[in-house]
C-alpha cells in the first residue's frame, strides 16, 4: 500500500466508509463523527480532518487539533521542575477510523507515524510537547507500540486517556 494524507476536500464522503467493529457497533462513534461532525469540525477550525488514500480511494481518517494535557494525569516523573503551568501543549489525535475491509494492513500504525512526526514538526514551530488521544479499550495495544502511556486517572466510561511526550 502507498497511503497519502490529505486534508479532506468538498467532494471527499466518509460516509461510504465502514467504521463499525466486528460486532456492528461503534463504541467511540467514529462513524457517527464521520457522518455528522467531521465536515462542521474541519469548516470551523475545530480539527483538521485528514482522509487517508491507497491510489484514489479513501481508507481511513483521522482528525488533529491543537489542545493541552493537564498535569494531574500524568506520571510521575513527567512534571517540569519550576514551571507553574498546569497544563502542557499537546496535539490531540482526535478522530481515527479505518474502513473495516482494509483493517489489519497497518494503516492505524502508518496513521500513528505521521501524527508523531507531524507533532514533531510542529513542535520545533511552536510549543508541542505532547500527543494526546482517547481510546477503547481493545485500542490501547496500538498505542503502547508506539509508546503512548495511559492516563494516571481512571477511563471515563468506555475511554481511555493516553499521551506520549515528544523527543
Amino acid at each position: 500500500m502507498e497511503l497519502d494524507y490529505n486534508i479532506i476536500s468538498p467532494g471527499d464522503d466518509l460516509s461510504l466508509l465502514d467504521f463499525a467493529e466486528s460486532d456492528g457497533t461503534d463504541p467511540l462513534g467514529v462513524a457517527e463523527f464521520a457522518r455528522t461532525k467531521a465536515a462542521k469540525y474541519h469548516e470551523n477550525k475545530i480539527a483538521t480532518v485528514r482522509v487517508v488514500r491507497d491510489k484514489k480511494e479513501i481508507v481511513a481518517y483521522f482528525t488533529v487539533s491543537m489542545s493541552a494535557i493537564s498535569v494531574d494525569i500524568l506520571a510521575s516523573g513527567e512534571k517540569v521542575e519550576g514551571v507553574t503551568s498546569i497544563r502542557y501543549p499537546a496535539m490531540l489525535l482526535g478522530q481515527l477510523g479505518v474502513d473495516k475491509k482494509y483493517r489489519g494492513k497497518r494503516i492505524g500504525s502508518d496513521i500513528c507515524n505521521f501524527c508523531l512526526g507531524l507533532a514533531d514538526v510542529l513542535g520545533k514551530q511552536i510549543a508541542c510537547r505532547y500527543v494526546i488521544l482517547q481510546t477503547g479499550t481493545t485500542g490501547t495495544s496500538l498505542y503502547k507500540r508506539f509508546e503512548f502511556r495511559m492516563s494516571a486517572k481512571p477511563p471515563v466510561g468506555k475511554k481511555i486517556w493516553m499521551y506520549r511526550r515528544l523527543g
